[in-house]
């Protein structure tokens, strides 16, 4: 027991937790289980057949995921693992490990992680290295650092497209005080590629090395029960090219101020990014004001993506009226880009919906929707040409009422979604390329026998994309059926949907969709799986394909 303890002591100094957290609860520390494992292993298998058609997978293919975590004297290490036979062929393989010990207020990323700090500096980006979160009382600090791309080197002979890519190191850290529903962070961060990690200089792919170092500001200020404010900011150097040419004796640039941070080139840009929310809470209504501005190739190497040359504005009310029956929310806001005035033209959108819940009864509700979204090309560098200018409206309309009917013996309900959308564009040189209309019925009717958990569901569903090029029609019905067997160890789900689609009024293709699935628990851990799929889709017309798939799933979950 006493050499149990000791490797605990030593593991908490490897993950950066301090000894004087440990030795606080030392007194209490023998309470707890020596060691205790629990989690999930699942291990699958999966055969796939095709004819009439390239096969889109391979004909056998097989995975293992577990969810385990392991506990140490009441210290909780949590592990997640995926390993696939995919592996094999591709470079970036989606095999992740990742290990989390946390203790109190303290917690160690080992492995994959994927923080969010920040949406505009450390945002979800996954990180293979090492990490760890402090959260005493109000402080708030965090560290990370570890390679965010993995080298990828170029593959001419490769049947798939692999872009070379260089690997890229980064760390962030941040520092903040306050609490979750309060508190103000300060996050900076560096990311930069290494240039010697390819074995081999690309010859068909241009890759660029980069470098980049982001400053970020994020806060959520809780003034009173009812006033909230948030907002993020944030600061992004990036230099796409580090072997770019340099600024001459002759030129002045505020970046060469940067020097120190990261090398400074004719290929480094200097962006900003800005959000914020105010939010003003009652009891039967609710008012939101948000702002966002993300400049032209605002860039993170800490964030996968951002939407960049837009400025949003955009109001929120809410209600709640005849006691929470009737639910109302609604937005209005506008948005444009060329924020920097160097696009040959500016558009602007303006974007509004509402939209209401209603309960009138435990047994009849509905829910009904209203969106219009327009936009405006107008002048940038360039002055639009009325021939082709933009200037459009798109609507969106739903109306969806439900019946629920709850009886001794049978509960079943109903929906009805009814959908209209249209795009109206007030350019006529252009309307007849661009207008269309879409017109969606779906109907669901669901019965489920109490007693015996027998489930039988209906559906039906009819679309129609109409456009000036061509008319496209989907009809379609399906079933699904569920049952509990032996006492709920055994659950069977068949379903089955046949559609019937129609090109310009001539018929296109049938398709038919058939799953059956069955799980069967032995006990508490042992547990079996098995899914096929059957997919046919005859065609109609000579410019259309008639193929047939299978697949057929088995799978193995064990839970300790």
């Amino acid at each position: 027991m006493k050499e149990i303890k000791w490797i605990i002591v030593i593991l908490l100094f490897s993950c950066g937790i301090s000894p004087r957290l440990f030795s606080q609860d030392m007194e209490t520390i023998a309470e707890q289980k020596p060691i205790e494992l629990t989690g999930t292993l699942s291990v699958f298998g999966s055969y796939y057949n095709v004819t009439g058609i390239d096969a889109r997978r391979k004909d056998f293919s097989w995975y293992v995921t577990g969810n385990p975590i392991l506990k140490l004297y009441g210290i909780e290490i949590p592990f997640s693992f995926t390993v696939s036979e995919q592996e094999r062929s591709f470079r970036q393989p989606f095999n992740q490990f990742c290990i989390s010990p946390s203790y109190k207020w303290a917690k160690v990323h080992l492995g994959y992680t994927n923080l969010t700090w920040s949406p505009f500096s450390w945002a979800g980006q996954t990180a293979m290295g090492v990490g760890v979160e402090l959260n005493p009382g109000k402080f708030r600090f965090g560290a990370l650092y570890g390679r965010l791309n993995r080298a990828v080197e170029e593959d001419l002979n490769s049947p798939e497209a692999i872009t070379p890519a260089y690997k890229r190191m980064g760390y962030a850290m941040k520092i903040g005080y306050g609490t979750e529903t309060s508190h103000v962070d300060l996050i900076l961060l560096k990311g930069k590629d290494d240039q010697n990690s390819l074995n081999t200089i690309p010859t068909q792919t241009e890759v660029l090395s980069g470098e980049n170092v982001v400053a970020a500001l994020s806060s959520k200020m809780k003034f009173t029960d009812h006033l909230f404010w948030d907002f993020d900011v944030a600061s992004s150097l990036y230099t796409r090219d580090v072997n770019a040419i340099g600024f001459t004796a002759n030129e002045e640039s505020t970046l060469d101020q940067f020097k120190s941070l990261l090398k400074v080139n004719t290929s480094t840009q200097w962006y900003n990014a800005y959000q914020t929310e105010v939010r003003y809470e009652e009891k039967f209504y609710k008012i939101k004001a948000k702002y966002r501005r993300v400049e032209p190739d605002f860039q993170s190497m800490g964030a996968y993506y951002f939407q960049t040359d837009v400025e949003n504005i955009t109001l929120e009310p809410s209600a709640y009226l005849l006691k929470n029956k009737l639910k109302i929310s609604s937005s209005v806001g506008q948005q444009r880009d060329n924020l920097m005035n160097k696009k040959s033209f500016t558009t602007k959108r303006f974007i509004g919906n509402i939209g209401l819940d209603w309960t009138i009864s435990q047994k009849f509700g509905f829910n009904a929707l209203y969106s219009n979204y327009s936009g405006e090309q107008g002048k940038g560098l360039k002055i639009p040409n009325q021939a082709t200018q933009q200037s459009y409206v798109s609507q969106n309309m739903v109306l969806m009422p439900r019946l629920t009917f709850v009886k001794e013996r049978l509960t079943h309900f109903h929906t009805l979604m009814l959908n209209k959308q249209w795009m109206t564009d007030r350019n006529p040189n252009t309307a007849n390329l661009t207008e269309y209309q879409v017109d969606n019925l779906n109907y669901n009717s669901n019965f489920i026998f109490n007693k015996t958990g027998f489930m039988v569901g209906v559906n039906y569903l009819l679309s129609i994309f109409n456009s000036e090029v061509n008319v496209n029609r989907l009809n379609g019905v399906g079933l699904n059926l569920a049952k509990p067997f032996f006492q709920n160890k055994m659950n069977l789900n068949l379903s089955a949907n046949a559609t019937q689609q129609k090109l310009n009024g001539e018929y296109f293709a049938d398709i038919l969709n058939i799953t059956l699935q069955d799980t069967y628990n032995f006990n508490q851990h042992h547990g079996l799986t098995l899914r096929g799929v059957y997919l046919d889709n005859t065609a109609k017309s000579t410019t259309g394909i008639s193929f047939k798939e299978y697949n057929i799933d088995l799978g193995y979950t064990y839970t300790f």
